[in-house]
């Protein structure tokens, strides 16, 4: 499958994963629209994302050998985007993901699944950027804990404003699509809703 941007667009606003409105986000700041990943929970809408996201990862971490989900919501879509890409291509891609609470029994520790080595070339997967904090916690965590330098960050939706820069010591990041493809989609279809996605991108943190 070939990436379309507005045919993503349309499948996140019918999976009723993006709404548009007026939304308080945790830093206070108030957006337009809105993106929870979560709401995307049957499976052939899972299995449509997760063929979303390995295309991506074919189109811009093809050598990739590990993926790591940062809980919570990256675990699905690095399971997900593992199992897609080996249904499409033969591409087996182990998963291991963190836990936020460190379990004392059965597996113990803080990392599940099939760990990475150094060497191996891991993507970090995870459902969008905004400020970055949750990607950098996940890296940090990689090169501390296993000594492994992740090669890319991959998300589905990079909603960061024009002002909001990568964090520093951040791999290659890539998402499936950035404010301003939602700009362009919205553009005819709902013009008023694009200028309110075009102010929110331009503008700065309240």
């Amino acid at each position: 499958m070939t990436l379309h941007k507005d045919e993503f667009l349309d499948f996140l606003v019918s999976t009723g994963a993006l709404r548009f409105g007026e939304f308080v986000l945790k830093s206070g700041d108030i957006s337009p629209f809105f993106i929870n990943l979560g709401d995307v929970a049957a499976g052939r809408d899972l299995y449509t994302l997760g063929s979303y996201l390995a295309q991506g990862l074919k189109d811009h971490f093809p050598g990739a050998t590990h993926l790591f989900g940062p809980a919570y919501k990256g675990i699905g879509l690095a399971y997900i985007t593992s199992l897609c890409a080996w249904t499409t291509w033969g591409w087996d891609l182990p998963v291991c993901y963190d836990r936020k609470e460190r379990k004392g029994h059965g597996e113990a520790g803080a990392l599940v699944g099939m760990l990475p080595e150094p060497g191996h070339q891991v993507v970090v997967v995870d459902d969008v950027l905004s400020s970055g904090g949750t990607k950098v916690d996940a890296v940090n965590l990689l090169r501390g804990r296993l000594d492994v330098e992740p090669v890319g960050v991959l998300v589905t939706v990079d909603r960061r404003r024009a002002s909001t820069p990568v964090p520093a010591g951040l791999p290659p990041v890539r998402a499936l699509i950035e404010l301003l493809d939602l700009y362009d989609y919205l553009a005819e279809r709902d013009p008023d809703q694009a200028a309110a996605i075009r102010e929110f991108y331009e503008g700065s943190h309240a």
